[in-house]
């Protein structure tokens, strides 16, 4: 795949930008284009373009989404969290200023700032960026509506349950199945400790990850919202901390039985104020969360990126530590 503009992806979305940017007010030959992200997939092919000119905008142009994704109700989450963020100080969300009625083209405002995963491939302090993260999350999750729930894992339990007789079956396969099993059959241990529980539901963010938060000098940015939908903030908070302690997290600072390290989650709930460390959810979910990052590793070692061959590493460590 040859990247830049002579990717013929970045022509097209360049060609369609040239017809959309006069409706904004903007000459599109007053911008310069560069790709800064690109995914080129069987099921998923897209790219992100920064346009730098009189004003610094971003451009993502979808070819191609797994059935059933919705696009257009992923324009709508963005622009919702837009809505109720734009009063925040240091919690943001991009504009929207177009996309087209397939969600399939959408020109948005630049945010400035690294993602976290940026800064702490660069050897950022960790602490201050979890701090920070877990700040923008509770301003999101705090903006729109939130309920007080009893906490009931019996869909998470149900849902490892499905993914081991998926494996039992061939119909899965993952690496390393004997201890995927066994950590199968630690969810609904664990399940016990934190039933009927309360916790607090509000407005998921979907898919936050260390690529889908921008820290930059005026605060934090979230990215890349999922369809709107409300589920315990665990699910969130489970998400970013389980990407992170699979990619960055020392494995030296985990305690037995544990998949995060309280130098993490510390951290994280010095930004994070909605619910505290000890939410059912939180203390639930990361084990769940562990299970779907692991069933994503391809089974065949040849096929595996080396961000997905550092993943396993970890995965493997946390689930062994998990089941002493």
């Amino acid at each position: 795949m040859v990247l830049g503009r002579t990717d013929p992806r970045v022509k097209q979305a360049l060609a369609e930008w040239a017809k959309v940017a006069p409706s904004l007010g903007l000459d599109p030959n007053a911008f310069r284009a560069k790709l800064i992200w690109q995914k080129d997939e069987p099921k998923r092919s897209h790219i992100v373009v920064r346009l730098s000119g009189p004003k610094n905008l971003i451009l993502k142009r979808v070819f191609s989404a797994p059935p059933g994704e919705n696009l257009v109700e992923g324009v709508v989450a963005l622009r919702g969290a837009y809505q109720r963020l734009k009063s925040r100080e240091y919690a943001h969300a991009p504009n929207v200023l177009f996309a087209d009625d397939t969600g399939n083209f959408v020109v948005m405002t630049e945010a400035k700032g690294k993602t976290l995963n940026d800064h702490l491939e660069k050897g950022r302090s960790h602490g201050p960026m979890l701090r920070r993260t877990g700040a923008w999350l509770a301003a999101f999750h705090a903006s729109g509506a939130t309920e007080q729930r009893i906490y009931q894992p019996k869909f998470m339990v149900q849902h490892a349950v499905r993914l081991a007789d998926d494996l039992t079956s061939g119909t899965m396969l993952v690496p390393e199945p004997d201890l995927f099993l066994q950590c199968c059959d630690l969810i609904e241990r664990r399940a016990a400790d934190v039933q009927d529980r309360q916790t607090i539901s509000a407005d998921k963010h979907g898919d936050f990850n260390l690529r889908n938060i921008l820290l930059g000098p005026d605060g934090e940015t979230g990215l890349d919202f999922k369809p709107p939908t409300t589920a315990p903030v665990g699910f969130d908070i489970a998400r970013i901390l389980m990407d992170y302690a699979e990619l960055f997290q020392p494995d030296s600072e985990v305690a037995p039985g544990e998949v995060l390290a309280t130098t993490t989650i510390d951290a994280f709930f010095a930004g994070y104020d909605l619910v505290d460390k000890n939410d059912p959810a939180v203390r639930f979910v990361p084990f769940v969360q562990l299970l779907n990052d692991w069933r994503l590793i391809p089974f065949d070692a040849n096929r595996r990126s080396w961000r997905q061959k550092i993943r396993l590493d970890s995965i493997i460590f946390l689930a062994r530590n998990a089941c002493r």
